[in-house]
């Protein structure tokens, strides 16, 4: 299947079909909170026959079972051996997520819509998940880097972010030339609104723990990457192959292994 696509509802119930109750009971406390048990039996009533319309569960002597695919989807969310997360302000003035979710040879996308209400998954590799991040961070391939970063100490680079959200730090603002002037204005375009992209692994305990933040600034036609190094920032002018080597230090894809036939 190329895509799969869950409510809510059926997603509590997949996390429920394959015993992982912790995670159905954290959906539902979420969502369906004021639900009484009885309603809420109902509900996942309804989700069976709706996944049961999709051919995403069987049923054999008398029990309901998730397709393998779906199962398979279910289990990367219970526990991924890594993950990241993709979010940017939309112009609405609210935020867009993307998740991306790696078990062993395998990589899902986990995209929300319609206010988290429902949940695309689709499988893709890293060059894809690479292209994918680049567009939703609207990174453009042709763009010249190279010698144009600079490094920002973290007392400066909230002074140019406070210089956007204050009129009087705006006044006192120092002039910037060159590439920290190209910057400025990126960041001011955007009205100092930053983007994130999170890498991270899950302990013993299934807690995330971030290996990797990274910031981008909000802006169509002059993207910069921001980095995080020690007590300092690095900001560079941000293109797809920089996007493409940034997934591949981070995700590392066990290849399936096969075994040999002796041949």
């Amino acid at each position: 299947m190329d895509k799969i696509s869950l409510s809510i509802e059926e997603l509590i119930y997949c996390f429920y079909s394959e015993g992982f109750f912790e995670q159905g009971n954290a959906l539902k406390q979420v969502y369906f909170g004021d639900l009484d048990d009885e309603k809420m039996d109902l509900l996942l009533q309804i989700s069976t026959r709706s996944l049961l319309s999709k051919s995403l569960v069987s049923y054999k002597n008398h029990k309901f079972t998730l397709v393998e695919e779906l199962a398979d989807i279910i289990a990367i969310l219970n526990y991924s051996d890594q993950s990241m997360k993709v979010s940017r302000h939309d112009g609405e003035g609210g935020e867009e997520a993307v998740s991306y979710h790696l078990r062993g040879d395998r990589l899902i996308q986990h995209s929300l819509f319609y206010d988290e209400q429902v949940h695309v998954f689709s499988s893709v590799t890293l060059d894809e998940a690479s292209d994918l991040v680049s567009d939703f961070y609207y990174i453009q391939g042709d763009r010249e880097t190279g010698t144009n970063g600079f490094s920002l100490s973290q007392q400066e680079f909230e002074s140019m972010i406070d210089s956007l959200e204050n009129n009087s730090a705006l006044f006192e603002q120092q002039k910037y030339e060159g590439s920290k002037n190209d910057f400025y204005q990126s960041l001011k375009e955007s009205n100092g609104l930053l983007n994130t992209l999170l890498f991270f692994e899950f302990n013993e305990a299934k807690e995330p723990e971030v290996t990797t933040l990274v910031l981008f600034t909000n802006n169509p036609a002059n993207n910069w990457m921001i980095e995080k190094r020690e007590q300092d920032f690095y900001l560079i002018p941000c293109n797809r192959e920089m996007i493409k080597m940034l997934i591949e230090d981070n995700i590392e894809v066990k290849v399936k292994e096969t075994v040999s036939d002796g041949k």
